[in-house]
């Protein structure tokens, strides 16, 4: 896919410092959609899951299948979740999704701004299993997420809506990122698992504790630990934060190959069950944006990988692994106390649009 994107429009830019969120349709190139879901089923360690046998996928994981490496590249410790980190260097998959959209990033955090991709695996010199990449948490500005499936599982009367679910499910992310782009490499139909995000939900934690615009200080890094390996985040919360989701329509993104949603990094979000009938895999890519200040605060001099990668959380807790103590915060940032005082100017001259309405 040759054709570069159009430039957000101000309506656009305004719709999203409104919602938290944008939907953009047909943005992706269907060979390297292929290509994602060709990588993902070459990662297939599971003894139970099979790529050309949708029965296999139906109602969850196996207990004795639930297993992840040690470093969280190929996880699938869910019930029916399987997260796949090892290809996040690759770069057909820095092409598919973070270069592509990377104008828009730069629209929403500043010219010249926003931490560029790295790609630590190509076709001439690969990394099948991800050992060069920094290790999870993928914190964004370097490589993706991975590809994040959530298999389908069969509706009963006592299924939860997907509102209930949205609600049980819905969090903060604790990384200092500002923003998100989430796409599917394939459909996607509505209740087929796609991702919830909360309108409004990112100005919550702002409202109730202004000093959190600055991510970088707000946000609590445990460095990687010396020993495990293990690192984490932390955000801290005002009690009754989520409270506000109850009267909160959750929006569910759901849609075809290609098609991706951009969303405010302090976002409430979830995934949902799926439904699918016939039973689709929800496969998802996941990139994390952040503006090179940010990124330069939240990590130069604290965040330093050991000799081992740094697992997810969930990982992590399930190894036992320690975390240690957290760092000092960085400098406070001097482009002042609002929500959007970081961001770009096209979003600050929208959020002052937006609030005179």
């Amino acid at each position: 896919m040759d054709t570069a994107l159009a430039a957000l429009s101000t309506e656009e830019i305004q719709a999203f410092v409104t919602n938290g969120f944008l939907v953009k349709r047909n943005i992706l190139d269907p060979k390297l959609c292929a290509a994602a879901r060709d990588r993902l089923w070459a990662g297939n360690t599971s003894s139970h899951l099979r790529r050309d046998d949708p029965k296999t996928w139906m109602n969850g994981i196996p207990e004795t299948d639930r297993q992840s490496t040690p470093d969280g590249m190929n996880d699938r410790t869910g019930n029916y979740g399987w997260r796949l980190r090892e290809l996040s260097g690759d770069e057909d998959m820095i092409d598919l999704l973070p270069r592509r959209v990377f104008p828009w990033f730069e629209q929403l955090l500043g010219e010249g701004e926003v931490v560029t991709p790295e790609v630590t695996s190509s076709a001439a010199d690969p990394d099948p299993r991800g050992s060069r990449l920094r290790g999870w948490p993928v914190w964004g500005g370097k490589e993706l997420r991975g590809v994040y499936c959530v298999l389908p599982q069969d509706r009963t009367d006592a299924s939860p809506s997907l509102a209930a679910s949205a609600r049980a499910g819905a969090h903060i992310d604790p990384e200092p990122v500002q923003v998100v782009v989430s796409g599917y490499i394939d459909k996607v139909p509505k209740d087929g698992g796609g991702i919830s995000l909360f309108p409004g939900s990112h100005r919550l934690l702002y409202e109730a504790e202004p000093s959190s615009a600055d991510i970088a200080c707000y946000s609590i890094l445990h460095p990687p630990h010396p020993d495990s390996g293990a690192a984490a985040f932390e955000l801290p919360r005002p009690p009754g934060l989520k409270d506000a989701l109850a009267d909160i329509e959750p929006f569910e993104f759901f849609g075809d190959e290609g098609d991706v949603v951009l969303w405010h990094g302090r976002m409430y979000h979830a995934a949902t069950p799926n439904y699918s009938s016939p039973p689709q895999i929800r496969q998802m890519i996941t990139y994390d944006a952040y503006k090179k200040s940010v990124y330069d605060r939240a990590y130069d001099g604290r965040y330093v990988k050991g000799p081992k990668p740094s697992p997810p959380p969930s990982v992590g807790k399930h190894y036992g692994l320690e975390l240690g103590p957290a760092a000092p915060p960085p400098a406070p940032r001097v482009e002042g106390p609002g929500l959007w005082d970081d961001w770009s100017e096209a979003v600050r001259t929208a959020a002052t649009s937006v609030s005179k309405a």
